[in-house]
């Protein structure tokens, strides 16, 4: 009986204690993982700058030890000092929208010491395309 209550309390503890342990260290959150354009007109294109949102969810400091951007796009400024517990910190990238219609895939590549992940994946997408313009018959 009294091995039964041991076991059964071990059941009951054990779980609670490894999910209080998963929140221990830093934890990095953001507030898109994907910035989608969608479709733009090549007459109006938008800045090509973006600001991604660091948040730090754990109860340790979260230090971005790398930011890297691809093909063409650069990385302007993120948080280079350590981001405290429940505050924030940013990813700031830059890139030429070229007015010809073509697909945009660009990614943006956070490491960091982040125990929920010490690699991220951001990532900008959208489609410049044609302007579509009232089509008008002739007689």
């Amino acid at each position: 009986m009294r091995i039964t209550i041991v076991i059964l309390a071990l059941l009951v503890i054990a779980p609670l204690s490894a999910s209080s342990q998963d929140k221990q260290g830093a934890f990095i959150a953001f507030d898109r993982e994907v910035h989608e354009f969608g479709e733009m007109a090549t007459d109006k294109l938008p800045e090509g700058k973006i600001r991604f949102q660091i948040f730090n969810q754990g109860n340790a400091p979260l230090v971005l030890s790398s930011v890297r951007a691809c093909c063409g796009t650069v990385v302007n400024d993120y948080t280079r000092h350590p981001i405290a517990p429940s505050d924030t910190g940013f990813v700031e990238v830059q890139f030429r929208i070229i007015p010809q219609p073509h697909r945009i895939r660009r990614t943006v590549t956070v490491q960091s010491n982040a125990g929920n992940r010490q690699t991220a994946i951001l990532r900008i997408q959208g489609e410049v395309v044609e302007p579509k313009g009232d089509i008008t018959l002739q007689d």
